[in-house]
């Protein structure tokens, strides 16, 4: 199963959707845009009563991330670590009916079977940790 929470709701990926594009960039450099979309099918349902938390959502949450510049790692690893400390990433937050700024990001796997990553986003007013763990490839 995929993850895409926030706070303590799974909305799940849709990897259809989803991306996640490594380029070189130059002088040993690569840039990293990740677009991950949470699952239509699962927002449904968690928010077809309308008592629900997110009742009040049109569409599930998108995280994105675009323009983060990374050196090459050793044997094809790469070292990203806290998003925070990489003030040249052009953009990045979650959108969900309102931009939600990130913070305390950390990219805690990325390879050719994994991206796991997790930080908190403002959201709503509310300040609240999110968590995404997918399979790539």
């Amino acid at each position: 199963m995929t993850v895409f929470s926030i706070g303590n709701t799974n909305f799940e990926v849709d990897v259809a959707k989803s991306s996640i594009s490594l380029e070189a960039h130059g002088s040993g450099m690569l840039e990293l845009n990740i677009d991950i979309h949470g699952d239509d099918e699962v927002f449904m349902r968690l928010t077809e009563p309308e008592d629900a938390e997110w009742s009040w959502a049109l569409y599930p949450p998108a995280f994105f991330l675009h323009g983060l510049r990374i050196p090459k790692g050793q044997g094809g690893a790469l070292a990203i670590g806290m998003l925070d400390m990489h003030p040249e990433a052009e953009e990045s937050g979650i959108y969900m009916m309102e931009y939600g700024d990130v913070s305390a990001v950390n990219i805690i796997e990325l390879s050719a079977d994994r991206l796991a990553m997790s930080g908190m986003v403002d959201l709503c007013g509310k300040h609240l940790p999110f968590h995404i763990d997918m399979p790539r490839g």
